[in-house]
């Protein structure tokens, strides 16, 4: 190009390639016009348009001169910044400038405002501090952060070790607890950490901006490549949780403008504008006085304790909580456990299908074998002599016993199918809810009857059932309006389901395994133990699902250390509850 040029200036190659890069040129033709002689006969001039692609306008056609001298008979351009485009001045440059518009809000029920702006720590790094990279990671990790997160900010940092490279926020209250943790994976205490204080988007409580909404932060380098144009290594976007699944929707688009800008980046011609949209709400049925009252419930709580709330006459989600949020997944929407002896729930429900009742004739006797596999009581004086008696003193070998006489391994997926935990959930954000298999033996349909085996839930699909008892109907649990499953319509449970189980739930409060844990007058439950891992040493995962009013609810409590679900979550219900009061 440079021998077309009558006295290239030194930067004519890197000038031109620099509006190229600046523009993010993808592909470039270019049409000319008549090229019109001077009268001299040694100039002319000639109108040129092109037509780039580019990444985040599309279409971009200007239209400039190119003029042209001839020397010793032969035509070259007589070449200026003018050429390239015909408002670009000497020490002028082209740019692609981004506008987005405001970010969108997330609502709760009633549209109540989920998200403000607020006060937020940003946890990073300083690499110049930093003494051991790994010992880094974990705690960061470990204080919430994924390792999409820390990996590329670790790399930032020592490449420019002496810059503040943020990893993720948190708000302060968070923050607090940071700092005040004991042990030795404090990440406020660990070299090379830094906490910067700065105004940002976050949910209006910690759980909300911990795991369901989500927050916002620097996009990650994962992050870019899956969302590309219009977003840039220097994008804001959604961090966990709504934020994230539906960072596009509350973003909006950028309006992008292609400027003629001087030496400080200010612009002084704008050549084109695409104009953006802006983003959309995204509506939810989180009901943030529930929501507060099942944190404010939960805090405190030393263990991993997931929670969800419904309303059971709509199958609205109205609370959601995963405490403490240091996991990298929701495990109240995606926490798969062994759901213990509340899926007698479920066996029940199998049973009073196959033409058993409350009164149905039971024995409780302290240890079973199946197929050479030995099966225990959790205490070895429960005694029942029905099935409801079984079910408020939560007898497995009761349990055992009838459905090894009375069900086939088809019953169990299908009772699982009636409150509708066969289903794909889509309520909007990655969610769910139950994997009943069938039993491939008869020692397998054993465990599976008291809540073991392969079968796992979460509380989203254990709050589903407790629902569908209360209410008469399953409904597939709505949380983002508009998701796919709101609509899929109710079903009904059959009548003869719903009137043995109510009053067998009844019991359970009055007295059964969650008498005495202060759950309100009113309540209907079912506890359940849960023992998972390998060896002599298991550890137990206690559960409680019920109801109150039209208030469903399912909760579990991880590694309880030995206690069972009664007494773990009983006092956390109640709690919940009583803050909610009658009739919520």
């Amino acid at each position: 190009m440079r021998r077309l040029v009558v006295h290239p200036p030194a930067n004519f190659v890197s000038a031109n390639a620099a509006a190229f890069k600046a523009l993010g040129v993808t592909h470039a033709t270019f049409s000319a016009g008549p090229v019109v002689q001077s009268a001299s006969g040694d100039r002319a001039v000639a109108d040129v348009t092109g037509l780039y692609m580019l990444p985040q306008i599309g279409t971009f056609e200007p239209q400039t001169k190119v003029r042209l001298v001839k020397r010793r008979g032969k035509w070259l351009v007589s070449w200026s910044t003018r050429t390239i485009n015909a408002h670009l001045g000497p020490r002028e440059s082209l740019a692609v400038n981004q506008n987005w518009p405001k970010r969108a809000p997330i609502l709760g029920a009633g549209g109540v405002r989920l998200t403000t702006t607020g006060t937020v720590v940003a946890v990073g790094l300083v690499g110049e501090r930093i003494k051991d990279a790994a010992a880094v990671k974990t705690d960061l990790i470990l204080a919430g952060a994924t390792a999409a997160e820390v990996d590329p900010a670790l790399v930032l940092a020592k490449a420019h070790p002496t810059q503040f490279e943020p990893v993720f926020t948190v708000s302060k209250a968070r923050f607090a607890q940071l700092k005040a943790a004991a042990g030795p994976h404090n990440v406020y205490a660990v070299p090379g950490t830094q906490f910067d204080l700065q105004t940002a988007r976050q949910a209006i409580t910690q759980q909300l901006s911990d795991q369901l909404v989500g927050a916002v932060g620097p996009i990650t380098a994962d992050q870019l490549k899956a969302l590309g144009p219009p977003y840039d290594a220097s994008s804001i976007v959604g961090q966990r949780g709504l934020e994230e699944t539906w960072e596009r929707r509350l973003a909006g688009t950028p309006t992008t403008e292609v400027n003629v800008v001087d030496a400080t980046g200010a612009p002084v011609v704008r050549l084109a504008t695409h104009h953006g949209r802006p983003g959309q709400e995204v509506r939810t049925s989180i009901d943030p006085r529930v929501q507060r009252a099942a944190e404010n419930a939960l805090a405190g709580d030393t263990h991993h304790v997931a929670m969800v709330a419904m309303r059971a006459s709509t199958g609205k989600v109205l609370a959601v909580v995963s405490d403490p949020a240091d996991y990298e997944f929701d495990g109240a929407l995606q926490g798969q456990y062994p759901p213990g002896s509340t899926f007698k729930v479920l066996t029940s429900t199998a049973l009073i299908r196959k033409g058993l009742t409350p009164d149905s004739p039971a024995s409780c006797p302290p240890t079973v074998t199946v197929d050479g596999e030995t099966f225990h009581n959790a205490a070895p004086d429960e005694s029942a002599s029905t099935l409801a008696q079984a079910f408020t003193v939560s007898c497995n070998t009761a349990f055992i016993g009838l459905a090894t006489q009375h069900l086939a391994p088809s019953d169990f997926p299908a009772a699982a199918g009636l409150y509708g935990l066969n289903h794909a959930t889509k309520i909007g954000i990655p969610a769910l809810m139950a994997s009943v298999p069938k039993p491939s033996d008869e020692a397998d349909l054993a465990a599976t009857a008291i809540g073991q085996a392969s079968v796992v839930f979460s509380p989203l699909g254990m709050a589903t059932v407790a629902s569908a008892i209360d209410s008469g109907r399953t409904r597939l649990p709505q949380l983002v309006t508009g998701a796919a499953d709101d609509r899929i319509k109710p079903t009904r449970v059959p009548a003869s389901v719903t009137a043995a189980l109510r009053p067998m739930m009844a019991s359970v409060v009055t007295s059964g395994t969650a008498a005495g844990t202060g759950l309100p007058a009113g309540t209907y439950a079912k506890t359940g133990t849960a023992q998972y891992g390998t060896g002599s040493n298991l550890k137990i995962d206690g559960w409680l699902i019920g109801y109150r009013g039209d208030i469903a609810f399912a909760i579990v409590t991880q590694n309880t250390g030995g206690q069972d679900g009664g007494p773990v979550d009983g006092p956390l219900i109640a709690k919940f509850l009583n803050a909610l009061g009658p009739g919520a």
